[in-house]
């Protein structure tokens, strides 16, 4: 027999603290302790934000999952900024997973990572695919066992996550000579522009792959696919059911 709901949802809400966790010791050991020690890259990196950003979504979620009533013990701010971030999770780690995959096969950056060409048994190029994959491998996980939609409406989001971050990549190319992106990188000249474009285009397609599961799911178990009803996040209808407390 299947296990009840609230012991599905404290599961779920015990997997995404884990990663929450994970995330501050991310953060501390490999943002904070060896960029100061070896002042290695630090927040340069889209996959850097893509991580931190997960992680901080599970934490919210998490939140939501363990306690016995979010509707009055988690803020609506809290609530619906929890739905925007995952949202963004979504589309913003889709478009850096591909573009790991495609720079592994044709712009491969071993030398640049590690000082020499051993393409294509660079450590940090499998190290990056491999962060990627766990990345995805969990939001596919809450994608399963969770009930957090991805409105139409959040679109717009993870446009400007990207553009904060491009607005990032050109403050540390003044400050330091070197973009981390060539893609993004106006040294070039104008050519960048249209990468700029084409990256803005992208996380639009990976925002609308993600809402187009998410919709499939929930039109399967009867849910709102917008998030739409009565208390803080009812996706069943007829039910006060909360979909940022666990499962469906």
């Amino acid at each position: 027999p299947a296990p009840p709901p609230d012991a599905r949802r404290f599961a779920l809400g015990l997997g995404r603290l884990f990663w929450f966790l994970f995330g501050i010791f991310f953060v501390g050991y490999h943002l904070c302790y060896e960029n100061i020690l070896h002042h290695t890259d630090g927040m340069e990196y889209l996959s850097d934000w893509t991580i931190v950003l997960l992680c901080f979504v599970m934490g919210l979620l998490s939140w939501h999952s363990l306690v016995k009533d979010p509707e009055g013990s988690v803020p609506g701010w809290v609530t619906e900024l929890a739905v925007i971030a995952y949202g963004v999770a979504w589309s913003s780690n889709i478009m850096s997973t591909v573009g790991a995959w495609y720079s592994f096969f044709f712009y491969p950056i071993c030398e640049t990572l590690e000082g020499v060409n051993n393409y294509p048994w660079c450590y940090l190029e499998w190290y990056r695919l491999t962060e990627h994959g766990v990345n995805m491998l969990v939001l596919l996980g809450d994608w399963r066992w969770g009930c957090v939609p991805v409105r139409r409406k959040d679109l717009g989001w993870s446009v400007v996550f990207l553009e904060v971050y491009a607005v990032w990549a050109w403050f540390l190319m003044f400050k330091t000579g070197r973009c981390p992106y060539d893609m993004f990188d106006f040294a070039t000249g104008w050519g960048v522009l249209p990468w700029l474009i084409a990256a803005l285009g992208g996380i639009a397609i990976c925002h609308a792959l993600a809402r187009w599961a998410h919709v499939r799911r929930d039109d399967a178990a009867g849910r709102d696919p917008e998030g739409r009803g009565g208390g803080t996040l009812p996706t069943r209808a007829g039910s006060g059911y909360k979909s940022l407390e666990g499962s469906g």
